[in-house]
């Protein structure tokens, strides 16, 4: 003997409260804008150091160490690590923490998310975001209260220019 059963189920999809959908007529989409502004920050750099923290992982961490400028005006020394996982999309995501220091001796630290690719040319090329901290009263004051959108291309001998500009 067979017996067939079956159970009939009913779903349905209840609509959002009335005021989770009403647009507040206050709020203005024109208004809501970003650009790209001034370029603060340029340094060039040299892998200073890299490992695979872990075997099965395609994963690689990269330190690195160097100078540049801030603003055009401060000459800076840049050190930071980063850890790059490479994606079976051929994207790389990267993210890490930094510090510059200028010749008196005042700190900005910062934080970095990246997105990249190796190019044609064998040159890897990231673009991403900075989040800086500084102390008040010092030449880098201001980034403490600025988001920073970056770009760089490291060769394959693993030095690098990195470009950071002002988001605004």
């Amino acid at each position: 003997m067979i017996t067939f059963g079956s159970i009939s189920m009913q779903v349905s999809f209840a609509p959002p409260p009335e005021n989770m959908m009403t647009v507040d007529p206050t709020l203005q989409p024109e208004n809501v804008t970003t650009s790209v502004g001034d370029l603060i920050i340029v340094v060039f750099s040299s892998g200073s150091r890299m490992r695979v923290p872990e075997p099965d992982k395609a994963a690689m961490e990269v330190s690195w160490v160097g100078g540049g400028n801030y603003r055009g005006m401060t000459n800076i020394s840049d050190f930071g690590t980063v850890m790059v996982e490479s994606g079976a999309d051929g994207i790389s995501r990267s993210h890490g923490q930094g510090m510059m220091m200028n010749s008196q001796g005042e700190v900005a630290t910062y934080r970095i998310q990246g997105l990249g690719n190796m190019g044609a040319d064998g040159n890897f090329r990231n673009h991403g975001i900075v989040f800086f901290n500084a102390t008040p009263g010092g030449v880098f004051e201001q980034l403490s209260s600025t988001v920073g959108v970056f770009a760089n291309e490291v060769n394959q001998k693993g030095n690098a220019v990195t470009k950071i500009w002002e988001l605004q």
